[in-house]
């Protein structure tokens, strides 16, 4: 899926993720970053799922994707090798500033003392001119559904966990992970998970 947030003049992005199911086709690949790329963005934020620990694949989003590339890790990437996705990226956390807005990517997959201890540090600094954006893998907001155990499908922290750090300091979250589990009326014909066939936008509001 991918979302846009922009005003005139203002600094422009767009956020995917899961791109494993094309990752290794070509054609399709440079198709959607052709697609991508015309909207001209400051930014490119790809949010996990999506083959980062892969050299090969890391580097060919690098070529084909036209504006600055940041990422967030995704479940896959760590439990596939988590040393090789921060050789590549080089980090798991980050805070971008802009003269406009404020940039948070965060690593989801961690236990909960961990992802606390991460927000807390990288909102310690306020900042007035414009939104602050979190942009992560799992939907942090949602607890629906929530795995047992840190690096599984969903997260494994409540949101009243995370909400008392973030409440007054965020302004938007941004998830690459898709709500596919409730959406079950596209048949069983894929090997892949559905939300990548049914697209799946999924939009709640908290407070503020």
């Amino acid at each position: 899926t991918s979302n846009t947030f922009s005003k005139n003049n203002s600094t422009r992005f767009i956020a995917i993720g899961h791109l494993y199911p094309i990752m290794n086709e070509d054609q399709k690949l440079n198709k959607f970053a052709n697609k991508i790329n015309d909207y001209n963005p400051d930014y490119i934020f790809i949010l996990g799922d999506s083959g980062l620990e892969d050299k090969k694949i890391f580097n060919k989003y690098k070529k084909i994707f036209k504006a600055k590339l940041f990422f967030s890790p995704g479940e896959q990437e760590i439990k596939k090798s988590s040393e090789n996705y921060k050789k590549n990226v080089g980090y798991f956390n980050l805070l971008i500033e802009e003269k406009d807005s404020r940039f948070i990517l965060l690593n989801s997959s961690e236990k909960l003392e961990t992802v606390k201890k991460n927000l807390n540090n990288l909102l310690k600094n306020d900042f007035e001119n414009g939104p602050t954006i979190i942009l992560t893998n799992h939907r942090i907001w949602d607890d629906t559904l929530l795995s047992k155990k840190p690096l599984q499908h969903d997260k494994s922290y409540y949101f009243k966990d995370i909400y008392p750090l973030i409440k007054g300091k965020v302004d938007f979250i941004f998830a690459g992970n898709g709500k596919r589990q409730y959406f079950r009326d596209l048949e069983d014909r894929l090997n892949y998970g559905k939300q990548n066939v049914n697209v799946i936008h999924w939009l709640d509001k908290v407070g503020d």
